[in-house]
């Protein structure tokens, strides 16, 4: 059995051979070709950008919406950094406050300085939650607020139960990997189990590809997968009344849901219309908290500054991070007071939380999101992309499913619109077509058939002009290749 299990391993492996015929495929210029086997000779090769991409450009420097390599080759950036770099990369005014910050303080432990203050006050202002008040813990990494989010729901609640939709995406360190679905991840880390107990798992409304199979006639996909999920939770997680007690009353030792509100590292999928309302009204009932993933939804990505304010409802707590710092890590959890007023002092630390020139970019990134027309700029801007988009769709049939709220932008590519067969190869062709014209974005999807478009919010007209031209060639020349018509 170990042995076998050392085989599978194995041919997990990339070996110096594969490596080398990655570097010599590329379609690089030299000097990237000298640091992409420096950067293979010195760094893991578990590294995400080999599984992301054949071999990734050695990006030098940047601008705004546009990626240089050492070579000094352009590349459109529908990337940002996975929506960190939401203001653009290297944001003149950014840069500026960094500089001037890093003259005055830089660190100061986990402990209270007036950048760090001003950015909870202004959390607190714009992030509505439920109650009359909210508190803010930070930390560094989405990783790390998830999990903080996590501790204060068990620890205020008493249950220890955590809800996350397969697919979800939380996390990748020890302690989160339980609650992050997401294909692929979960083998490497064998041989200790990556699962909580204390987490079950339900199935994403995904309407394209319903996990519940494909609607009745008479009944839309979106409200077909919301009724099944309902029913789901219902039957595995709830009680309308208790065994164990005189007095029945609806019971259930769920603690909170904690739910990306559109699935990002998935695919840039949106769910059914009514998924958090349908989760909102559940922990109402249940006395279940509800914990909102904004870690890429949030911060105007969607066109709004949070993903869930689309559905008009209040979480108990949300998390955010990437676009948070402008560049620099930092994470914060934002939370109904009396679930953050429950744990005594000393509940949690984190050398870097709350680092002066993390919370200084920051607070200058959330004056830009709250400006007056900048959340109409980001509407307008993918509304232009999404509309030229569903241009190509109309003249490629490989074009299945575009899921697009500002610029957020998914698309879906199949074998056959009405089967809907994920055309993968397609995917996987077109993705290189790309970056050797010069454009780098995220492959992904539950079958490996998914575009996720993460421009800067910023990003201008005549470069989405430009990232349209370059997959409209790829488009075309993936239909020549694999004959779809």
């Amino acid at each position: 059995m170990f042995e076998e299990i050392h085989d599978q391993r194995m041919r997990l492996r990339l070996s110096a051979q594969d490596m080398e015929q990655r570097i010599a495929a590329s379609p690089f210029g030299e000097r990237s070709k000298a640091w992409a086997q420096r950067w293979l000779a010195s760094e893991s090769h578990g590294q995400v950008g080999l599984a992301l991409f054949n071999l990734p450009p050695i990006i030098e420097r940047a601008q705004g919406d546009i990626l240089y390599d050492v070579d000094g080759k352009e590349y459109v950036d529908l990337l940002s950094g996975f929506s960190v770099s939401a203001l653009g990369q290297c944001n003149e005014e950014i840069s500026k406050v960094i500089q001037e910050q890093s003259k005055k303080l830089i660190h100061y432990f986990d402990l209270p300085h007036p950048e760090r203050i001003r950015m909870a006050e202004k959390l607190s202002e714009i992030c509505p939650v439920q109650g009359d008040a909210s508190r803010v813990v930070f930390g560094v990494t989405g990783s790390d607020a998830v999990e903080l989010a996590m501790r204060a729901a068990r620890y205020a609640t008493g249950r220890p139960l955590i809800l996350t939709a397969y697919g979800d995406y939380h996390g990748v360190t020890y302690s989160t990997i339980a609650v992050t679905g997401k294909g692929g991840m979960w083998p490497y880390f064998y041989p200790v189990p990556p699962l909580d107990t204390g987490i079950g798992y339900y199935p994403f409304p995904y309407p394209y590809q319903s996990p519940f199979g494909r609607a009745p006639e008479g009944v839309s996909d979106e409200q077909w997968c919301l009724e099944r999920l309902e029913e789901y939770f219902e039957y595995y997680f709830g009680s309308k009344e208790s065994p164990y007690r005189e007095v029945k009353s609806n019971i259930t030792n769920v603690a909170a849901f904690l739910v990306e509100p559109y699935q990002s590292s998935a695919g840039y999928i949106i769910p059914s219309p009514g998924y958090l309302k349908l989760l909102r009204r559940l922990c109402d009932k249940y006395g279940i908290l509800l914990i909102v993933d904004e870690i890429q939804t949030g911060l105007g990505r969607t066109g709004k500054l949070w993903c869930y304010e689309w559905e008009d409802i209040k979480p108990d707590m949300v998390i955010t991070s990437k676009a948070l710092g402008g560049g620099i890590p930092i994470s914060a959890v934002v939370s109904r007071a009396d679930v953050l007023e429950s744990w005594g002092a000393g509940a949690h630390v984190s050398t870097q939380a709350g680092n002066a020139l993390a919370c200084a970019a920051g607070n200058k990134v959330l004056e830009t999101l709250t400006s007056p027309g900048f959340l109409d700029g980001v509407t307008e801007r993918g509304r232009y992309f999404t509309d030229g988009l569903r241009e190509l769709q109309s003249r490629y049939p490989l074009i299945g499913d575009i899921d697009a709220k500002g610029i957020y932008i998914g698309i879906e590519l199949v074998k056959d619109r009405e089967t809907r067969e994920p055309a993968v190869e397609e995917s996987a062709f077109i993705l290189k077509e790309a970056v050797r014209d010069g454009m780098v974005f995220e492959k992904g999807g539950y079958f490996h058939n998914r575009f996720q478009l993460i421009p800067p919010l910023t990003i201008r007209k005549e470069t989405i002009d430009r990232a349209l031209g370059i997959f409209d060639r790829a488009f075309a020349e993936a239909t020549k290749q694999f004959g779809r018509t």
